[in-house]
């Protein structure tokens, strides 16, 4: 049988929602292909690699018709625009001798920023403390409850080859967010799909772990087993190099075309659209004379913290202090004690509470004596934690979901006038992010008003408007202190140049705020090297410069 291409939409294809009309004029499309249209096939030598990149509402819409949540017009003749996939998802005739395998789920997307399926609020710092019943099951236990159940040679085999293997008997609650990365590919692995999509998975990722998951995957769609469609901001350095062809949507126009070429256009045009630089901090404040004291914002002194009864060492005699306006990079591997680091300067870790204050204060103060709420409102925090945690299923509107931010709450709070201007003035920053285009409407939509976007539910946005309302959400009360953990997850190059853009303002305006951001790309940080300091840590221990 001559093989069958997983993908294979007609010339000129236009993707319409499901109930539009056939006639429906092509200038509305949600998405519009190119003449020759767009075929993936399987087992090809040698071994094509795709990846879908553009505007984060066309990458969403890419994904969508992979899923078949859209009509794709022109209507082609069986075996449709997925021959392979139909082939294998259609019984077999009694009177054909094709062995053809079954599969309920051919096409599996992940996604990595996906919030709970309830909507409600998640405690993600109750990792820290002592351990629930329900959050002792293992890595091991989470992966043997897939449907189909994968036999134990299978987790072992999988595990080994995302190197997780040695976490397997380890709560899955304790990961770390690199390591539930690896683990989530892990199970997706073992659903055994067709064609697995990819979205951001090297996102969050250290160096040396975007390098070995990228060759894992790179490995795994050689074999087409399964074949892997990638989903990326497009960032040409973040692009393995694996991949060959490119699938680009920028306005609902689909290009289709080789890596080599899309790299060489993307070269010609580079800077017409995106902000190459990072915008420069202000100088905080005058150099402290010799007899001038100043109160740090944070200050840790030799604090070892380590889990499992104190086999397993995260903190090893770290010592950090945090002046009012100074910007800290907070860098090191997966697993390397970033986010339990995170936990005491936030007031989360249990241990925060208990350590003498020769060892920790947190705006000069021991933790245990500032009240919760008070401290909420004194630092600002975005994470991709917040991000899955924060609740959808309670009807906050955008306006309530950023106000939420003054007093650092996860519930609808009454704002003052000031605080609803303030509120208002962020949204307007951003309105062009957040008024509907033809994607939501099926036209071109005229700009919304920052009031109507304020009055629309959070649950209403899509994943990377609800990310800039949380990075929002973060800023608004101007805090003394700001945590940025992997703040542009999520968003597209253009936003998050101008969420620096955004911050380079409030610096003027609050020189005094201290900054701490985690990111694994040194372009991420919105601050030039020379303007603000690292930690780094690794096996436990800190290293500052």
């Amino acid at each position: 049988m001559t093989k069958l291409p997983l993908v294979r939409l007609p010339p000129n294809a236009t993707i319409h929602r499901l109930g539009t009309a056939s006639t429906a004029r092509k200038e509305l499309a949600l998405l519009r292909f190119p003449p020759a249209g767009w075929t993936i096939d399987r087992d090809t030598t040698p071994a094509r690699g795709w990846a879908i990149v553009g505007d984060s509402e066309g990458r969403r819409l890419a994904v969508e018709t992979l899923l078949s949540r859209h009509r794709i017009h022109p209507i082609t003749s069986p075996p449709g625009p997925f021959p392979y996939i139909t082939h294998i998802s259609t019984p077999p005739s009694p009177f054909s001798n094709e062995n053809v395998f079954n599969t309920s789920k051919p096409v599996r997307h992940l996604s990595f920023a996906r919030p709970p399926t309830t909507g409600e609020f998640t405690d993600f710092t109750a990792r820290y403390g002592a351990l629930q019943e329900d959050d002792k099951i293992t890595f091991r236990q989470t992966l043997s409850s897939l449907d189909p159940t994968p036999p134990p040679d299978a987790i072992e085999s999988v595990s080994k080859k995302m190197q997780i293997d040695h976490l397997l008997d380890l709560p899955s609650v304790s990961l770390s967010s690199g390591q539930t990365r690896r683990a989530r590919i892990a199970a997706a692995l073992l659903t055994k799909p067709v064609l697995l999509i990819f979205e951001d998975p090297m996102s969050g990722l250290d160096v040396n772990s975007r390098d070995q998951v990228s060759a894992i995957l790179g490995e795994i769609n050689a074999k087409c087993d399964p074949a892997i469609v990638l989903v990326l901001r497009g960032k040409t350095g973040d692009i393995p190099a694996w991949v060959t062809d490119i699938c680009e949507i920028r306005d609902g126009n689909v290009w289709i075309g080789s890596r080599e070429v899309w790299e060489q256009e993307k070269a010609a045009s580079i800077g017409s659209d995106i902000h190459q630089s990072s915008p420069e901090v202000i100088e905080s404040s005058s150099p402290p004379s010799a007899n001038e004291a100043i109160e740090p914002v944070v200050a840790m002194s030799r604090v070892s913290i380590s889990y499992g009864e104190g086999s397993r060492p995260v903190l090893k005699d770290i010592s950090w202090s945090i002046l009012p306006g100074e910007k800290w990079h907070l860098q090191g591997s997966n697993g390397s004690g970033k986010t339990t680091l995170l936990s005491l300067v936030l007031g989360h870790h249990p241990r925060s509470f208990s350590l003498p204050a020769e060892s920790l204060t947190l705006f000069s103060k021991p933790r245990r004596m500032t009240p919760t709420p008070i401290l909420r409102t004194m630092i600002g925090h975005t994470s991709p934690e917040i991000y899955a945690a924060f609740p959808r299923g309670m009807g906050l509107t955008a306006t309530e979901a950023v106000g939420s931010g003054f007093e650092g709450v996860f519930s609808r709070r009454q704002l003052n006038a000031e605080q609803k201007e303030r509120v208002r003035s962020l949204l307007g920053r951003f309105i062009k992010q957040f008024t509907p285009t033809r994607y939501d409407t099926g036209s071109t939509a005229e700009a919304e008003s920052v009031t109507s976007i304020g009055r629309r539910p959070f649950a209403h946005f899509t994943a990377p408007q609800q990310a800039l309302l949380l990075f929002l959400r973060a800023v608004v009360s101007r805090p003394k202190l700001l945590v940025l953990d992997e703040p542009s997850q999520g968003l597209d190059e253009v936003t998050w140049d101008q969420c620096c853009q955004l911050l380079e303002a409030e610096w003027k305006e609050m020189p005094e705020q201290a900054v701490i951001v985690v990111s694994h790309y040194d372009d991420e940080v919105p601050w030039s090297k020379s303007r603000g300091r690292v930690l780094k840590l690794a096996d436990g221990h800190a290293t500052l410069s």
